[in-house]
């Protein structure tokens, strides 16, 4: 999902009836088949929402860097970063106010997606060490937040986190100030401590891409400390150091609050601070995770790079594939090694499944290299940009 900043367009005069817009014009048929597609223009409200790069590169951050057991995502329209999650091994689950989402959730994510209203939310009977809210929180009127925010604690257990993308605007003093305050009427309302009263509009005169709550991040962090959600600025700023690289423009725009409770919240940030500074990187050369019977497999380019949580074990244990056409007269090598640890080499001369046992490095997280001899392509005819050319299919167990 897709969001960029919002260019100079028509707005709101004065103050708008934001409940209205809210239930009746967004909360329909608003975001369905013709939100989910590429934009027209600048003020066009549509989002590119695919299988794509940053579905695989969130999924691997979230899961490396905060290493959870059980997600929630609210607003999770069709569950792509469900089921990117739920390939590397967290019991995700997610919800969404469209119904159209929800009929038309990804096959493989489908079981694990519903419909659900997040100012409506009730307290799971489990609650999640991790919830997720990515490009959704400033789609609700300012005068709901309170409530959406109180709705996500709750989902969480103590100690949880809570990980966001949204729009703020104005300095941030952990991470790049990724929205400048661009309008004198914004910069008015932000030195009264006020959501933005003029929002921009699309060009059939409705908010830009659904959004309702404009306001600076410092209107945001107190929203979420009244919440009782403390803002961990120290992990922010380690994350943004390492991996704003590996994300899109808008995706920087990140936040992360612990449930803070009798101590605030200092040691699970002291923890998270450990865990995220030992991470080597993100997996790379990889296309979506795809469920093959109870398996969860992703395809390789040529060549891969992976990052595993070694968790206290000495050996790691996965399956290989390759499907190439030809493979009977043209067999396909696939070399596995891991920095510091073990290595291997597997010749293919079918389509079954090949073992590989590979010793592990005392450390928290090993790196696994993979080389593949030669892809194949099983839609020639598709345009380079959808193009996979796959190397080999990849199981852990």
């Amino acid at each position: 999902m897709t969001e960029n900043p919002p260019k100079k367009g028509p707005m709101t005069p004065g103050v708008p009836d934001y409940a209205a817009l809210y239930r009746a014009d967004l909360q329909g048929d608003f975001y369905g088949p013709d939100y989910y597609r590429p934009p027209a223009s600048d003020i066009d409200s549509a989002i590119i929402y695919d299988d794509g790069e940053d579905k695989r590169a969130t999924a691997a951050f979230l899961s490396l860097c905060f290493g959870p057991r059980r997600a929630l995502e609210a607003g999770c329209a069709m569950g792509l970063l469900v089921k990117a999650l739920r390939g590397w091994g967290v019991e995700a689950d997610g919800f969404d106010f469209s119904r159209w989402c929800v009929e038309n959730a990804h096959p493989a994510a489908k079981a694990w997606v519903r419909w659900g209203d997040v100012l409506d939310l009730a307290p799971p009977g489990r609650p999640y060490d991790l919830v997720l809210a990515l490009d959704i929180l400033e789609h609700v009127p300012p005068d709901s937040v309170p409530r959406m925010l109180a709705n996500l604690a709750a989902a969480l257990e103590p100690g949880g986190l809570l990980f966001t993308v949204v729009p703020a605007y104005g300095p941030n003093g952990f991470g790049p100030e990724l929205y400048p305050l661009a309008y004198e009427e914004w910069r008015r309302d932000a030195a009264a401590g006020l959501p933005f009263r003029n929002i921009p509009l699309d060009d059939r005169g409705r908010p830009h891409l659904g959004h309702l709550t404009h306001a600076t991040i410092s209107w945001w962090e107190a929203a979420f400390a009244r919440a009782g959600l403390r803002r961990l600025g120290g992990a922010e700023k380690v994350l943004h150091e390492k991996f704003d690289a590996a994300f899109e423009y808008p995706r920087r725009s990140f936040f992360l609050f612990v449930k803070a409770g009798r101590f605030g919240g200092h040691g699970t940030e002291r923890r998270l601070l450990k865990r995220i500074e030992a991470v080597p990187g993100l997996p790379r050369g990889f296309f979506e995770w795809e469920r093959w019977g109870d398996m969860w497999v992703r395809w390789t380019r040529a060549e891969a790079r992976d990052v595993v949580e070694v968790r206290g074990r000495s050996r790691l244990s996965l399956r290989a594939a390759c499907h190439h056409p030809d493979i009977a007269g043209r067999p396909v090598t696939v070399e596995f090694a891991v920095r510091d640890g073990g290595a291997e080499s597997v010749e293919s001369r079918d389509h079954g499944w090949r073992d590989i046992d590979l010793a592990l490095p005392r450390r928290e997280f090993a790196v696994l290299d993979i080389k593949v001899s030669r892809t194949w392509c099983p839609e020639p005819d598709v345009p380079d940009i959808r193009r996979r050319d796959l190397g080999a299919a990849l199981s852990y167990f």
